[in-house]
């Protein structure tokens, strides 16, 4: 690439979107969220060339960044700024009215700023002067809502009206949806054959994610008569359950699964459509009966009974659970900000850093999907993925590892959460994990959490190596782990009443002679339980650098719930 010259320099930016992502219902909503606006950056940075760019690096990226940077002809900088929004802005407009063969307003979205800095020669200066003019538009919100009269809010996003009725194409039993022209848009996205979405097979479910390593499981072992005969009761059940209108929409298959790909009908279904039905509880006459039992068809009691049989049969024939829960993994590089505003502030060490940023998306992808999870979105300087359960910690360390500290640290929120629950509460969760990690000092920090199916939770916080634990994750697995139940020794989780039972005379003891005394008295409720002096100098490292819960300080009490979880539900 030839020396850059000097020229406007112009910073383009579209808000909201993890509010946009957020505001989701299911996997298929939080993806098509984030293909969405991937796609709205792309046609923005399309609209200038390779050469110009800053930010990304090219515009034939996957997806671009958020923030698009270029530097153009001196002169034409306010021009080409408008021009990259509008394309942007009429792209979206010509989606909604693709789907709805009409004009709808969708206010405030999408919402796109711009700045540009004159040319003068000095790069550094104008890089300044653009991201203050952003920083401070950001803070300029235009409340452009019209009033709307008789409709309701959107289910998703209330800050927008409901559409009074569904557009056309969509099934009838998502035709009772109560959602805005920019819901909808989100919603068909995958659907709907005039949308430009990069996927047409929609995303797994979380229930599928949960299951995906049973699911695995269960087609390693296919040729094995008792499974493939359970699979194929399993599968009858479910279309005599859903109808066979619903039973024709199939989710995403998880990347992992496809791995295992077997050629039968019958086993394709077990990639695609099995997630939700592995669970014996998941059959439940009622339940059922209230999603599928509409439309005029009848959710027949025997159907639901064999389902749960064979569900059952399955299970004890493998010998091995389903897992209810999954995990939202999110990461975040930490003050990528100062990285890119440290000497040299030239746009050929940006363009390397976009370039690194690019590498990085393509390793959180792999790390991701080799570990059977799906990527919401993995753009290098930030990550949003839903896992397995037992393979969540995995992912968050190995997408730690892949970025090191080029160009700097990655601070990474893990939050387990019941596969039923809510998804919208569980990515909010997720987030303010993240931005509890990530304010620690130095960040360069994890957060582990999780909520379970009845609403209980607990989180830790704490950097990825801190004295004296050093590798936090690591240290979480303190607790001995389920397959080890009927072995001897072994930390016990009834050590957890007695650190809750004893919290206040151990804190009153911390203080004691540098803490001699409360060590030794934790040593003693840890051996008392099966646990070894060496798990009690971790437990007492866990509370010594916990950030999440400084009530009880240092008396690891949160750390031992989450660690308590994780040897009951991701092992």
């Amino acid at each position: 690439m030839s020396a850059p010259r000097a020229g406007d320099l112009v910073a383009i930016s579209l808000s909201g979107v993890q509010v946009f992502i957020t505001e989701s219902r299911t996997t298929a909503d939080a993806a098509n969220a984030s293909d969405i606006v991937g796609r709205l950056a792309s046609l923005v940075a399309a609209r200038f060339t390779d050469e110009e760019l800053v930010f990304p690096y090219s515009a034939r990226v996957a997806a671009a960044p958020n923030r698009i940077v270029a530097l153009v002809e001196p002169g034409t900088g306010a021009e080409r700024a408008r021009e990259a929004v509008a394309a942007a802005r009429q792209a979206w407009q010509s989606w909604v009215e693709r789907l709805f063969s009409s004009a709808r307003e969708t206010p405030g979205f999408p919402d796109l700023m711009w700045a540009v800095a004159p040319a003068s020669g000095d790069y550094t200066a104008q890089w300044e002067q653009v991201h203050t003019a952003l920083s401070a538009r950001k803070r300029l919100r235009g409340f452009d809502f019209p009033e709307a009269v008789d409709v309701g809010p959107c289910s998703l996003a209330p800050r927008w009206a409901a559409e009074r009725r569904a557009p056309q194409g969509v099934p009838a039993h998502e035709q009772d949806q109560v959602l805005s022209a920019a819901g909808w848009v989100k919603r068909r996205w995958h659907a709907h054959p005039a949308l430009p979405s990069s996927s047409t097979t929609g995303f797994a479910s979380t229930s599928s994610i949960a299951s995906t390593p049973y699911r695995i499981g269960v087609l390693r072992a296919w040729d094995l008569p008792d499974v493939r005969q359970n699979v194929v009761a399993l599968h009858d059940a479910v279309r005599a359950v859903m109808g066979p209108g619903r039973f024709r929409f199939r989710e995403a298959p998880v990347p992992a699964v496809q791995l295992h790909r077997r050629d039968a009908e019958i086993a394709r279904w077990w990639e695609d459509g099995a997630g939700p039905w592995v669970w014996p509880d998941a059959w439940q006459e009622e339940r059922l009966t209230r999603e599928y039992g509409v439309g005029g068809h009848r959710v027949d009691p025997a159907a639901v009974r064999r389902g749960r049989a064979a569900a059952t049969a399955l299970r004890e024939s493998l010998e091995v659970e389903p897992n209810p829960y999954y995990a939202v993994v999110v990461a975040d590089l930490d003050s990528l900000g100062k990285v890119l505003s440290a000497d040299p502030v030239d746009p050929t060490r940006h363009r390397a850093l976009s370039q690194r940023l690019g590498e990085l998306a393509r390793e959180q992808r792999r790390e991701v999907e080799e570990r059977q999870g799906v990527a919401v979105y993995a753009g290098g300087d930030d990550l949003l993925a839903f896992t397995p359960a037992s393979t969540a910690l995995e992912i968050a360390a190995a997408c730690r590892d892949q970025a090191g500290s080029d160009p700097t640290t990655l601070s990474c929120a893990v939050l387990f959460v019941h596969h039923i629950g809510s998804l919208r509460q569980a990515i909010l969760q997720a987030q303010k994990l993240l931005a509890a990690a990530k304010s620690t000092p130095g960040k360069n920090a994890v957060a582990v959490g999780y909520l379970t199916g009845s609403g209980s939770r607990a989180t830790t916080v704490r950097p990825w190596e801190a004295h004296p634990v050093g590798d936090a994750l690591q240290a979480l697995r303190t607790f001995r782990p389920v397959d080890a139940l009927h072995t001897a020794g072994g930390l016990s989780p009834r050590l957890l009443n007695d650190l809750y039972r004893e919290r206040w005379a151990l804190m009153d003891l911390a203080s004691i002679d540098r803490g001699r005394v409360y060590a030794k008295e934790v040593a003693r409720l840890v051996v008392r339980h099966g646990g070894t002096e060496e798990d009690a100098r971790v437990l007492v490292g866990l509370g010594a650098c916990e950030h999440a819960e400084p009530e009880w300080a240092p008396v690891p009490l949160e750390a031992a719930k989450v660690a308590v979880f994780l040897r009951r539900q991701t092992w």
